[in-house]
């Protein structure tokens, strides 16, 4: 397999996204990265983030892309869970991300990024680390309406990403305020 086949396979698994970090765990140099963008392969997003040119984009796409740029360890939190799992309408022009240590690079303007709690463990839901959705949704209340959130709740019951528990949970704590 070919480094550019390494690299697209890898990109694959990520909204065809590939941070720099990636390619060199993989063996692919600086080099190769700047030469396929210079052909069109890929497109240099920020600092160490490409995305493939092959690979068809998606409105999930602005989610992982954010989730890249602020580096590893990050992942989605709070109404951008919602917004990326089509749980509840949600402004794109706002994606909140937390990181697991202090940030250095600049960043887009819309990127909302705070710092983690030591020990969460976030989830992998397709293709881009997020805050488990129970937990997103119990970030939101008191932010969004209640019959909102609740909505939430109850689609995210009937797709799959929470059990009976956390939303029978969730629905006290709505309810609750």
């Amino acid at each position: 397999m070919s480094f550019f086949d390494t690299a697209y396979s890898i990109s694959t698994e990520n909204h065809g996204i590939l941070t720099a970090f990636e390619a060199r765990e993989n063996g692919i140099s600086s080099k190769d990265l700047a030469r396929w963008v210079k052909i069109g392969r890929f497109i240099k997003l920020g600092n160490g983030v490409y995305k493939s040119t092959q690979y068809p984009s998606s409105e999930e796409d602005p989610y992982a892309i954010a989730v890249a740029q602020c580096g590893r360890g990050a992942y989605l939190c709070g109404e951008s869970v919602l917004g990326f799992l089509r749980l509840m309408p949600t402004s794109i022009d706002r994606i909140y991300v937390k990181i697991p240590r202090r940030l250095r690079r600049q960043l887009p303007d819309g990127y909302i990024v705070c710092t983690g709690e030591r020990g969460y463990m976030p989830t992998n839901i397709n293709g881009v680390m997020c805050e488990k959705p129970a937990d997103a949704i119990r970030r939101c209340i008191g932010v969004h309406m209640s019959e909102r959130l609740m909505q939430a709740a109850e689609n995210a019951y009937r797709l799959g990403y929470m059990d009976k528990h956390d939303l029978d949970q969730l629905q006290k704590e709505i309810s609750n305020g």
